[in-house]
């Protein structure tokens, strides 16, 4: 009987007093609600003990978490900073084999498993247990990763296998191309046909595409059209103005085309006037590096100015000798800091920053005047090095390139009117200091005011007995 249904409902309030059988009455009316508020009450002391143990494992899974999630930040940051994961029990991740428990985290953390690098086997002479294995760890890796984007390098080294008819690493990849990200693939074309036909709906995430290819397949470039690619590097040979690439939307390029026979000779390669074509067909690169092996006679290009507002680092490998008499080029490329022509390595201590650019220069590839030429079409310079890789004649090249060029940065040519260093070497022993400082060099050594509108001090400092060294100090005041 509820409240409002008692016969005493209008008592309430006011000062009567009940008889005994009324108090026997009321007692008899208030034993479900007592029975029903001690239920009430049992459970919320239920509750509230359920809640003060939540409240613990909460605080314990808020540590948990937040070493957790240190560990994979710290761990995914500087794991594999150079390469991708290497299968190797040497190699990351290192966590598998430190507790039973770090190894479950690892396990279950997708994020540690987003990169690998598979190693090249020998499928004539590897035992068929161990290619097996590295079939399964490939597949279990991939499939850890769970729903990451994919950082895969495949480099397959070993010689052409006529009778396998595809690469089974290579096929055990195709389930998660949708998930690649970035790809590295080196090895024979035919074995990689099945990744390099896909098309942007096999591979939607892709921007980045590295690849080095031998026995190059005309149909096996599909996988270049995709048009989320940013960073495309390219080894194969192959006539580099037919390639399929989304030329206007990268960002990074490297060019690597070497001479594709064919019924009417050879064709591919590319000529210094095709490398600045390549250049005008892509206004947003930042990086670019491609190698120039081809002479074409008589070939005309476009030269009027190529506008690169983005363009930072540009290579230039060469692997002809001929020099040029005109660098008839205009490059405008108000970001670019770093410039290579020829194949040295750079030999400079420190990289510059801020507003300096470098250049280095082979001066082997050159005649004067092309060598004049090319230092005039990029005033900004200032760090140059200049070399040459000439065996011989060293004494000519200085008399004959050296000495003219120098004569240049002084009025009234005036190049690179902002240069502040300068390293001119010479990685041959048979120049000797005697030999260079024969030469009448158009300043006196070891210091003197060179005759620049900017007033730059010079130091002449001689190296390991065949380097020079002209290293210009900060503008006099």
């Amino acid at each position: 009987m509820s409240l409002h249904d008692s016969p005493f409902v209008d008592r309430l309030n006011t000062n009567y007093s009940p008889s005994d059988s009324e108090i026997l009455e009321i007692r008899a009316l208030l034993v479900d609600p007592e029975n029903e508020l001690a239920r009430i009450d049992a459970r919320i002391e239920e509750m509230e003990i359920a809640l003060a143990q939540l409240k613990e494992q909460q605080l314990f899974s808020h540590r948990y978490d937040a070493s957790l999630r240190m560990f994979l930040s710290k761990y995914s940051s500087c794991a594999f900073p150079q390469h991708n994961a290497l299968i190797d029990p040497a190699e990351a991740p290192l966590v598998l084999v430190r507790s039973r428990h770090w190894r479950s985290v690892a396990y279950s953390s997708p994020i540690l498993w987003r990169s690998i690098h598979i190693p090249s086997l020998h499928y004539r002479e590897t035992p068929p247990n161990v290619l097996l294995r590295l079939e399964k760890i490939v597949k279990e890796w991939l499939e850890l990763s769970a729903n990451c984007s994919l950082s895969v390098s495949f480099v397959d080294s070993a010689n052409y296998v006529p009778d396998l008819d595809s690469h089974p690493l290579v096929l055990q990849l195709l389930p998660f191309s949708r998930r690649f990200c970035h790809l590295t693939l080196t090895g024979d074309a035919a074995f990689l046909q099945p990744i390099l036909r896909l098309g942007s709906e096999d591979l939607p995430l892709l921007q980045t595409l590295r690849t080095e290819l031998r026995y190059s397949i005309s149909d096996c470039f599909d996988a270049f059209r995709i048009p989320t690619l940013r960073d495309i590097s390219l080894c194969v040979d192959a006539e580099p103005h037919s390639l399929p690439l989304p030329w206007s939307r990268l960002t990074s390029l490297r060019l690597a085309c070497g001479y594709l026979r064919t019924d009417h000779g050879r064709n591919g390669g590319l000529d210094i006037g095709g490398a600045f074509d390549v250049l005008r067909r892509c206004p947003n690169l930042v990086d670019c590096q491609l190698k120039v092996n081809a002479i074409r006679e008589n070939a005309k290009h476009d030269t009027s100015p190529i506008v690169l507002p983005h363009l930072q680092t540009l290579l230039l490998p060469i692997v002809y000798y001929r020099p040029f008499e005109k660098w008839g080029w205009r490059l405008v490329a108000p970001k670019l800091c770093f410039l290579q022509v020829g194949n040295h390595k750079v030999i400079t201590t420190s990289l510059p920053h801020g507003q300096d650019m470098r250049a280095t220069i082979d001066s082997q590839f050159f005649e004067l005047s092309g060598l004049q030429e090319l230092l005039q079409s990029f005033p900004m310079i200032t760090h140059l090095q200049l070399m040459t890789s000439a065996l011989e004649h060293d004494e000519r090249w200085i008399g004959h390139l050296l000495d003219p060029l120098l004569s240049f940065f002084g009025p009234p040519h005036e190049l690179c009117p902002i240069l502040t260093n300068m390293v001119i070497l010479r990685p041959n022993p048979v120049l000797s200091d005697a030999t260079v400082l024969g030469h009448g060099w158009p300043w006196p050594h070891p210091y003197n005011t060179f005759g620049f509108n900017s007033l730059v001090k010079w130091s002449l400092i001689s190296c390991l007995n065949f380097n020079l060294l002209f290293r210009m100090a900060s503008k006099l005041t």
